[in-house]
């Protein structure tokens, strides 16, 4: 795999998603200059690496804060002990972001250094992660007793955070 290539930007007329761009394997074109085009593009190189990186290292940049694996671990942490080997064994991982090479490898990797040794590990990744959070959420809208899992914008509005500590709190032990 190259360490740059270029990516096109969608214009929102006749493309909507952004793509990379193939290179031009082809030896006679090798001297020829470039057609002009109205495609807008990025040249990345060190980017692909640098911006996973910052996830797990957000150090990096000057963010003091703690990475994704050491939140997973510490998210598990603050779990009833009952449960954290459960947690342990059912980390999905949703989003865009979880599609960079090696992204699921990385987290599994950096959980299984953290978590106690006699917890299982496993880290799934949906066929689509990109929609998956959509549909967990569709599922759990769709669950009887959904209605007390939610604070609307108007119960917010009129009671402000309370609502939450009220509606939550007992659900948390």
């Amino acid at each position: 795999m190259p360490f740059s290539g270029e990516y096109v930007l969608p214009d929102f007329v006749n493309t909507h998603r952004g793509y990379v761009k193939l290179p031009n394997v082809d030896d006679s074109d090798e001297q020829k200059k470039p057609a002009p085009t109205k495609e807008q593009i990025i040249k990345l190189s060190l980017e692909r690496f640098a911006v996973p990186e910052v996830l797990f290292h957000p150090a990096d940049i000057g963010l003091e804060e703690m990475g994704l694996t050491e939140t997973i671990v510490h998210a598990i942490k603050q779990c009833p002990s009952v449960v954290q080997p459960h947690l342990y064994n059912n980390i999905v991982i949703t989003g865009g972001t979880s599609k960079f090479q090696n992204f699921k490898e990385r987290v599994l990797k950096g959980v299984r250094s953290s978590a106690p040794d006699l917890f299982s590990v496993n880290v799934y990744r949906p066929e689509d992660p990109v929609i998956e959070s959509w549909k967990g959420g569709q599922m759990l809208s769709c669950y009887p007793g959904y209605s007390k899992l939610r604070v609307t914008k108007e119960e917010y509005d009129e009671h402000g955070q309370n609502i939450c500590l009220e509606r939550f709190t007992d659900s948390i032990v």
